[in-house]
């Protein structure tokens, strides 16, 4: 039996249309299922873990988005039942960095007949010791800032329905940029502290993209067993301008006197005065915050060549 979870509004409600046509499929090809459709996080986690609990769950399929995903980790972390993913958020960080194509016949294919894979998931306790867990990445400063200007959005309603879903991160940097104000920053990693004048930002990653496919940390794999760390700072405005077009290609990592990447199995980080920050896409609290990996946590259905 394959739960699937229908995320209502993701992608600005492209995930009802899509399982309307996957539904047809799985009855044609005799597959066993069970569909659990919701809005709401904290529904969709408690109906999945009263699920797994019953047993004879063969796998999880998700049709939403990293946020969607993100809402689940806590049941499915751990539970050895394979999580597979119908990709049809704004994002869609975890389908790019995994190899989950956008043709949702296609990724129902991978949940039917692919392998699983052990992937890491960072875990985050941020200030008054709010804890989460993340697939993606823990967005920190100016990139949590556009997170919570992108969230719920009129605009990033409109770039989905165009299908141009990354359009609304480029936005929602244009509009926070002039407002935000950079910040002092201390970045401790497996016990090396570093301190940063005038921060932008500080992602904390598991893949190499974020934020609609910004490749933030080039490096990152998900079963590496490693958080991957990203900070931009000492530069002007103009200056950031000048390196934010090269994230797209992962470029950015040539500008070393404002571009630090670093890496280990924990990570600690303080701001004065105290940074946002967003996991996932969803909110994290804020600094001071520390992430640890947590190395294989979920069984993700990906394609046999991975």
């Amino acid at each position: 039996m394959i739960l699937f979870v229908v995320n209502e509004t993701s992608g600005n409600g492209r995930s009802r249309s899509i399982w309307k046509r996957l539904e047809a499929r799985l009855v044609l090809q005799g597959v066993a299922y069970e569909r659990v459709s919701t809005s709401s996080a904290e529904q969709a986690r408690g109906l999945v873990r009263e699920r797994i609990e019953r047993g004879g769950l063969i796998a999880v399929a998700v049709v939403g988005g990293d946020g969607t995903l993100h809402g689940l980790l806590p049941a499915l972390a751990g539970s050895g039942v394979p999580l597979g993913l119908i990709p049809s958020g704004s994002g869609n960080d975890t389908a790019r960095a995994l190899g989950i194509p956008k043709n949702a016949d296609r990724a129902l294919a991978l949940i039917l007949n692919g392998h699983t894979q052990k992937i890491d998931l960072l875990d985050t306790t941020a200030k008054n010791e709010q804890s989460q867990l993340t697939l993606t990445a823990v967005a920190i400063g100016l990139d949590a800032a556009v997170a919570a200007d992108v969230n719920g959005s009129a605009y990033k309603k409109w770039c989905n329905r165009l299908g141009l879903g990354s359009l609304a991160y480029v936005i929602g940097l244009l509009r926070t940029l002039g407002r935000f104000k950079p910040r002092d920053v201390t970045v401790t990693v497996d016990g090396k502290t570093r301190r940063f004048k005038r921060c932008w930002l500080s992602a904390i990653t598991n893949v190499p993209t974020y934020g609609g496919g910004l490749r933030i940390s080039p490096s990152a794999q998900p079963d590496d067993g490693l958080i991957h760390l990203c900070v931009v700072h000492a530069c002007s405005v103009p200056r950031f301008l000048m390196i934010f077009p090269t994230v797209l290609f992962g470029k950015h990592v040539r500008w070393t006197q404002y571009v630090t990447q670093l890496s280990g199995s924990e990570a600690a980080i303080e701001a004065s005065p105290p940074m946002l920050a967003f996991g996932d896409g969803e909110p994290a609290g804020q600094t001071p915050l520390r992430t640890a990996i947590r190395p294989g946590q979920l069984d993700f259905l990906i394609s046999a060549s991975g």
